[in-house]
């Protein structure tokens, strides 16, 4: 067991470039993660959606920067662009009074295990959870082919969200 989390570290801090590449930080709506060196960030509207709010658009590949003629709640023009080895994280807040159904405590560490078909995330994994007074929806696609190291930094992204009381 403790040869395989060494590997996987190993794994992260290859793709993140070795241990002297930093990640940076990108902020919106009270809301802040680290993004890994290479990933890409979008405070535009991937859809248009007005509520929920959008409140993070995280990728391991260039976002388009608007919803590319979306008519809907799917982030089209990114879901696109996804590629076989590719991340896309996306989600919503809900503003407002708290919406219905199970919003959990955030969780010291994310995991990856409610996989499914939604709405508007095609097959991804879904992520609920409350922090300071806020309610929040996630959404994480990987690609295909994507390997342990994508989904370890996906989860690197989600696990270093800081989140500011309203």
């Amino acid at each position: 067991m403790r040869i395989a989390t060494v590997a996987a570290a190993a794994l992260v801090l290859a793709a993140c470039g070795g241990a002297g590449a930093k990640s940076t930080t990108w902020q919106h709506r009270g809301v802040s993660v680290r993004i890994p060196p290479g990933w890409h960030a979008t405070s535009a509207r991937l859809t248009p959606v007005t509520w929920p709010v959008q409140f993070i658009a995280v990728a391991s590949y260039p976002l388009p920067s608007g919803d590319g003629g979306a008519d809907g709640c799917e982030p089209k023009a990114a879901v696109d662009r996804l590629p076989p080895d590719g991340a896309f994280i996306f989600g919503w807040e809900y503003v407002g009074a708290p919406p219905s159904g199970v919003f959990p405590p955030r969780p010291r560490r994310f995991r990856l295990v409610n996989l499914g078909n939604y709405e508007c995330l095609q097959h991804s994994y879904l992520l609920r959870f409350r922090e300071a007074g806020r309610y929040f929806q996630v959404h994480v696609l990987l690609g295909r082919r994507a390997g342990e190291t994508t989904r370890a930094l996906a989860l690197r992204v989600l696990d270093s969200l800081a989140v500011r009381r309203r």
